[in-house]
């Protein structure tokens, strides 16, 4: 005890000491400081000095007056910028090895000197003051915590950060806000960052790049021979092309020569294979591939040639390709160029383990082999799930580490590629901010960056949402399977008992920010995956029905698909995977009671609405108001498609009301088509069974069959349901005879149980 009081009064008196060196900002809600820019203040120290300002403001509700040097007469000063103002105040000041994003905060008596490298140091060196000194945070583009102090004072600071990463993209629909972005310090050529915001990184074209720079329509018919060799046969459409032909080289160097000289602003130049594995396998190209014993040798070769012409004449344009799929390992002997970039592409990984996991053992390799050789080497790493951006993706805790591997083996640049195309993904808003923070500093711890975000995004609720993401952890480290950037929700993953989990703490998130709205509704759209994982992953219920319990626990699962597209709806989530849409709006408002058509209001009888209905490929049906529907909504799918054009509509979700397992059901379609002419089919239409992986019924209906305009019945057939009748689904597909269907409208399906 005497040691502890001994410890007490030593702290008390080294107080007035600290006090004695601090700087006071604002007092009462005034202050003394003045903001001071250059004479001649660049786009980004105006913004800099601009939102220094603002945030002051908001935090102490004084007001900072902004002014070039030039006005200021004296007095405390916070220096935006380099000034000579500032240089005075601090003769030990320097940009020298800053960089363009490097940043500098030092105190210099009553002073305080925040500025950076050009363009961005400067706006990253306000914002790192204002995070790291002053507890402010920009979680999202519309959230954020600034705290309220009259009363402003910061210690001594002398601090300088260099980023070891010059490309930092976390490429997720959250982080494409220019503000959010340089809040958070990304630069990547997708965020919409302005000249005030110091600009991005800037790319001439991005990637896929040969098909635009030599277009098969244009050239095949005239220079077949620059194109890939499948099979013996020279290949049109969107193939590969002969990388080792001179004239090709020749051809390409010209354009990509002709797109730099219309874009001089552009950094990178991408010259980069096509989204498909035809390369080319004609004897000059196999040889080469053969002896740098991978396809990337005959890539490299065709890209350091376009480097060599590029620097020429572009000394400061990188060229940029791709180390992805049939190219992903190292050649041999050819090494990239000084100024080429290659981005390793992580698709083949398990992105819920680290890259030091054996199941990523290929990858890693590859890494390891690649560092070896490049002098700029990029990452294209994949950190979503593309066939299913709801479901839950358990890769919170292997972002930042595998950051930090990938810094470890010479990366200098990641492209983060998650649920880009709409808000809505598990757990965008977490991932796209723990990622800036990594890439910007790799040396962050990432869990204590993890509990910060949930506790600030989520509030009280946050220990509970960080308890969730480790259950899920824990239940995919212990799972057997490869869960990749496509894994479907057929897989055995998650299990029921971490589902039942997630529920349980979900509810006492809830409760515990009960009666605050915005809490509540930012809860809501992070449980869209526990809801989404309970309605369409099938092995649930099997393995809840193996061990006796209900499946969907404490839940209506025709409820809960109502929640889910009203929270859909709610937050503006229109995909749910990469080639998907989703149309909230069907969820959002009541629906007209359905009644069964004559003949079929008989005991036993399920009714299957449109809103069981998901759809497989982007825009290739939606959801319609049609007052003359059952419930006044139906789904449309343009005649003018293939049978890929498919609505699926699932029985699960009706929560087996009405289902009995063993059951014969006689199958109607309520459907209603719009003709243009009266041949062929107008459409197909089947029951997948997903317990034994068979489509038990599958006709098609001719245009013969048809009044257009009309509501019709279709008789389908019989169809058996299983031990788990929840199982199957419906499907309803277009046959590509848009000369003769306009549209094909589905209002639902009975099934009439067979006595």
């Amino acid at each position: 005890m005497r040691a502890l009081l001994s410890l007490l009064l030593l702290t008390v008196l080294a107080l007035p000491a600290l006090c004695a060196d601090s700087l006071t900002l604002a007092t009462g809600g005034h202050t003394d400081y003045q903001i001071v820019l250059p004479a001649v203040a660049t786009p980004p120290q105006q913004h800099a000095g601009e939102e220094l300002a603002e945030f002051l403001g908001q935090i102490t509700g004084a007001a900072f007056p902004v002014l070039p040097e030039q006005a200021w007469t004296g007095g405390p000063a916070l220096f935006v910028g380099l000034s000579t103002a500032a240089r005075t105040a601090s003769p030990t000041a320097t940009r020298q090895g800053l960089g363009h994003d490097g940043l500098a905060i030092e105190t210099a008596g009553r002073n305080v000197l925040l500025y950076g490298g050009e363009p961005r140091g400067t706006l990253y060196a306000v914002y790192t003051f204002l995070e790291d000194h002053l507890d402010c945070h920009w979680w999202t583009a519309t959230a954020s915590y600034i705290p309220k102090k009259a009363d402003l004072a910061i210690p001594p600071i002398s601090y300088r950060h260099v980023p070891v990463l010059e490309y930092r993209e976390p490429f997720f629909w959250e982080a494409f806000d220019g503000d959010w972005a340089v809040r958070n310090k990304a630069n990547g050529a997708s965020e919409r960052l302005s000249p005030e915001h110091g600009g991005h990184i800037i790319y001439q074209g991005f990637v896929h790049t040969l098909a635009g720079l030599v277009p098969s329509d244009k050239y095949f018919s005239i220079h077949p021979e620059w194109f890939a060799m499948r099979d013996g046969k020279r290949t049109t459409g969107y193939t590969q092309y002969c990388l080792t032909n001179q004239e090709l080289k020749d051809f390409v160097v010209r354009r990509v020569l002709e797109e730099l000289r219309a874009n001089p602003t552009a950094n990178i130049v991408s010259v980069s294979q096509n989204d498909n594995g035809d390369y080319c396998q004609c004897p000059v190209c196999a040889a080469l591939d053969a002896k740098e014993g991978s396809h990337a040798g005959s890539l490299l070769h065709f890209v350091n040639y376009v480097a060599r012409a590029v620097k020429t004449e572009f000394p400061y344009v990188a060229v940029d390709t791709l180390a992805y799929q049939y190219t992903q390992k190292p050649p041999k002997y050819v090494k990239p160029d000084p100024n080429v970039i290659v981005r390793l592409c992580s698709g083949v990984c398990d992105t819920a383990r680290p890259l030091t996991h054996p199941m990523n053992r290929e990858f890693y390799r590859d890494l390891v082999g690649w560092n070896k050789i490049c002098h700029r080497l990029y990452v294209w790493d994949y950190v979503t799930n593309f066939a299913h951006y709801l479901r839950p993706q358990p890769n919170v805790f292997v972002l930042g580490p595998n950051v930090r591997t990938f810094v470890e083996h010479g990366v200098r640049g990641l492209f983060e590629q998650g649920s880009y195309q709409s808000t809505g993904g598990d757990m965008a808003p977490l991932k796209a901010w723990l990622l800036a923070k990594m890439l910007w500093d790799p040396s962050r711890d990432p869990d204590a960056l993890i509990r910060e975000f949930l506790n600030g995004y989520y509030g009280p609720a946050g220990p509970f949402i960080y308890e969730y993401l480790q259950v899920l952890h824990q239940d995919a480290a212990a799972s057997p399977l490869h869960l990749g950037l496509g894994a479907e929700v057929a897989t055995a993953w998650p299990s029921y008992r971490a589902m039942v989990r997630a529920n349980a703490l979900f509810a006492r998130a809830f409760q515990a920010v009960a009666g605050q709205p915005e809490l509540e509704s930012r809860l809501r759209l992070a449980r869209v995956a526990v809801l989404y994982t309970w309605l369409y992953h099938p092995a649930l219920q099997v393995q809840a029905q193996r061990m006796g319990y209900q499946w969907f626990p404490g839940n209506d699962p025709l409820a809960a698909t109502w929640e889910l597209g009203r929270i859909c709806f709610e937050h503006n989530v229109t995909r749910v995977n990469e080639n998907h849409a989703f149309d909230g709006a069907a969820f959002a408002e009541p629906r007209q009671a359905a009644v069964l058509p004559p003949g079929f209001d008989q005991p036993g009888v399920v009714d299957v609405q449109d809103y069981a209905c998901r759809n497989r490929m982007e825009g290739r049906y939606a959801y319609a108001k049609d007052p003359t529907a059952s419930d006044g909504w139906v789904v449309v799918l343009p005649g003018d498609q293939s049978d890929q054009a498919e609505t699926q509509v699932h029985l699960r979700l009706l929560g087996g009301r009405g289902l009995t397992a063993a059951q014969r059901y006689r199958c109607y379609a309520v459907v209603k088509c719009e003709l243009i002419g009266s041949q062929g089919d107008a459409f197909g239409v089947a029951f997948y069974d997903q317990a034994t992986h068979d489509d038990q019924m599958h006709r098609t209906i001719p245009v013969s069959q048809i009044r257009s305009g009309e509501w019709q019945t279709h008789e389908l057939g019989t169809i058996t349901l299983r031990e788990h009748p929840e199982l199957g689904h419906f499907w309803i597909g277009m046959v590509d005879n848009g000369a003769n269907v306009k549209s094909v409208a589905v209002d639902r399906f009975l099934l009439v149980p067979v006595k």
